[in-house]
């Protein structure tokens, strides 16, 4: 960890020890502006055995849990929040983030920041830094307490991180059948990074739509999300679209060519359901995903969580498997008979597997809440991969080749 993370840790340790945090109800009985410092973090520890292989929680990590080692900083993470109530409808909030980022640096990110107006009880609305509206557990993946798990489903929610974007969100929410109603709009400038392939993929001109609809009950919690990230800078390799100029007398390289515009789009359809009585509690999550990168990719996750409480320990068994593929696209080509047409066979493969996934994991573990606002979580995984964009080799390349192993994980989620 570096000097800026350790910087950062003392702060929250400081603003933690001076009790700078305010209960929300001083915010109502105080006139004028009320501040409130809180936080959250975890510290977490990783270990598997497979050889070349390194896991990634997520694709914005450069790193990950190398084979034989103990690793701390693929699951650690702190983070600080500041909120001022100005009156009762003004209000912003600030949130920064330390963890291992896709440079191995731990440099707070400034990951929330807006402003909120809430004219009425049924609509809201901000302005500024914000998240994309996804998950079921929360409103951030960095979040661990929220989770029942060591942490959200690295199959799924590991290769969605365009999650935060600047702009504005709008929200409607109605009392409807014994629960709530909530709509939420927005749109804005994409923000994220992604690590493949010894490169590192920095949206410079991302924009973000999306809405949200959910429907919060008693015990049943139903989530149905819609987002689209496009950007007018495309990220085709320059060898291959040269290559297909190249042999653009063939028929099947002409049409490719064709097909290849200055733009791209990711789009991401979720469904998510979460079910809680007495002590047992359900999750389960589908998403669908589409990515106009050429040569373009299709793909689907599903998630599922199931736990039961008996007193300060939840046991619980987990299950994730995500699959992508490329859009099937001919290019016949005649092989052996000119070194560019053989170069453009190699570059045509390599572009079509380049996010190639094909993975899934069970897991079983317990979390035990030990205090008020703190949870120790024990879990082991077993990973199987046909082929992965998640996982990479020691050289940080993507796998292409099955993996089969175990990840021991264990967590210390808080909050204050």
């Amino acid at each position: 960890m570096n000097r800026g993370f350790a910087v950062f840790a003392a702060m929250v340790c400081m603003a933690h020890l001076t009790g700078t945090e305010v209960q929300a109800a001083e915010f109502d009985q105080a006139p004028g502006v009320r501040w409130a410092v809180n936080g959250f973090g975890t510290l977490g520890a990783a270990y598997h055995d497979e050889d070349n292989t390194r896991f990634r929680r997520s694709v914005d990590q450069r790193g990950g849990v190398r084979e034989g080692h103990v690793e701390v900083r693929n699951d650690s993470v702190l983070g600080m929040q500041l909120n001022g109530v100005f009156d009762s409808r003004w209000s912003v909030m600030a949130q920064a983030v330390s963890r291992q980022d896709v440079d191995r640096k731990w440099t707070p990110q400034l990951t929330w920041a807006f402003a909120k107006y809430v004219p009425s009880d049924w609509a809201e609305f901000r302005v500024g830094r914000m998240a994309v509206d996804i998950y079921l557990d929360g409103d951030s993946r960095h979040v661990g307490y929220v989770y029942t798990t060591a942490r959200p489903y690295a199959d799924l929610y590991g290769r969605l991180t365009f999650d935060t974007f600047d702009g504005a969100d709008a929200t409607f929410q109605h009392p409807l059948a014994e629960g709530l109603l909530r709509l939420k709009l927005f749109g804005g400038r994409t923000r994220g990074d992604v690590y493949l392939n010894g490169e590192v993929y920095s949206l410079e001109q991302g924009r973000t739509l999306g809405a949200t609809v959910d429907w919060i009950g008693e015990e049943l919690n139903l989530k149905l999300s819609w987002g689209s990230m496009r950007t007018s800078r495309d990220r085709v390799d320059p060898a291959l679209l040269d290559g297909l100029g190249m042999a653009s007398a063939f028929p099947d390289a002409g049409a490719r060519l064709a097909e290849i515009t200055d733009s791209s789009r990711i789009s991401y359809l979720g469904l998510g359901m979460g079910w809680e009585r007495g002590p047992y509690s359900l999750q389960l999550v589908a998403t669908d995903i589409a990515m106009d990168i050429y040569p373009d990719f299709e793909g689907w996750g599903v998630g599922a969580t199931a736990a039961y409480r008996i007193g300060d320990w939840k046991p619980f068994v987990t299950y994730s498997r995500s699959i992508i593929d490329p859009v099937e696209r001919r290019l016949d080509l005649p092989a052996g008979v000119d070194p560019g047409v053989d170069a453009l066979i190699a570059g045509w493969e390599m572009a079509t597997g380049y996010t190639r996934h094909d993975q899934y994991t069970i897991g079983a573990g317990v979390r035990y809440d030990f205090a008020r606002n703190a949870a120790l979580k024990l879990q082991a995984d077993r990973i199987e991969a046909k082929r992965s964009s998640t996982l990479l080799d020691d050289a940080g390349m993507r796998i292409d080749s099955p993996r089969s192993f175990t990840l021991f994980s264990a967590t210390l989620d808080f909050v204050f």
